[in-house]
């Protein structure tokens, strides 16, 4: 993220309790409004007023965390399969890939640790069960570079494909382009005084999710040990 100091406020910063002596203006209402990226409430069409209505909506902010209802498409949701078949498949083939290399440990520790954060839940169920529920596919990310402070993360196939059936993405609500213009913003870094990047640890995860149908679509399987284990997501998580 990036914004130019010395903005001034126009709403009551929920930051100012834990940075109350920041010299830094955290200008969040300008930075996120549409018009800075040239988006007007002119140029949506209806449908987008009503999806981004509906969201805003559905936003609560409680125990410190945000809580949100996904926008979906529901007509190419109800043609999401189940794909439980496929990641299990995937499954048995990360886990001899990485049991081989001694890293299948370091790859459940990542989900231990998440699930230590209220992140994934696990869920008992029988396998006649399994297809009542959308299973995401994933596969572990190496990273060999001295310094990584993270080795090994999960990422997750949420584009997954079955014939002409729609994959999870395409089944949200896409949007609008919030994308900055990139000329407008190598303006911005050459003309201003001061510019500040952060990266915010594991930040979508912070997002959680308020409905069970919504969590149902973020399934996944764990090998461990002998026993096959399945979970949840209870928050956000962007597939590939």
């Amino acid at each position: 993220m990036c914004f130019i100091l010395e903005s001034q406020n126009t709403y009551e910063d929920p930051l100012s309790d834990f940075f109350p002596d920041s010299v830094v203006q955290r200008g969040l209402e300008k930075m996120f409004n549409m018009e800075s990226l040239d988006i007007r409430e002119s140029d949506l069409s209806n449908y987008d007023r009503q999806k981004i209505g509906q969201f805003r909506q559905s936003i609560q902010f409680r125990d410190n965390k945000y809580y949100i209802q996904l926008p979906w498409e529901e007509y190419k949701l109800s043609c999401v399969p189940s794909n439980h078949a496929v990641a299990l498949r995937t499954l048995e083939h990360v886990a001899r890939r990485l049991e081989k290399k001694q890293l299948y440990q370091d790859y459940l520790n990542i989900f231990q640790e998440q699930e230590r954060d209220g992140i994934i839940e696990e869920i008992f169920m029988t396998p006649e069960r399994f297809d009542e529920y959308v299973w995401i596919p994933h596969r572990p990310v190496l990273k060999t570079d001295f310094t990584s402070t993270t080795k090994i993360r999960p990422m997750f196939n949420c584009s997954l494909k079955a014939g002409d059936t729609p994959s999870l993405n395409e089944a949200t609500y896409q949007g609008i382009n919030l994308t900055n213009d990139l000329l407008d913003l190598h303006l911005r870094f050459r003309t201003n005084d001061h510019v500040v990047l952060a990266n915010i640890r594991k930040a979508f995860l912070m997002i959680r999710l308020q409905l069970d149908s919504d969590k149902n679509k973020f399934y996944f399987f764990l090998k461990d040990g002998s026993r096959l284990r399945c979970f949840r997501y209870n928050t956000i998580i962007f597939g590939i």
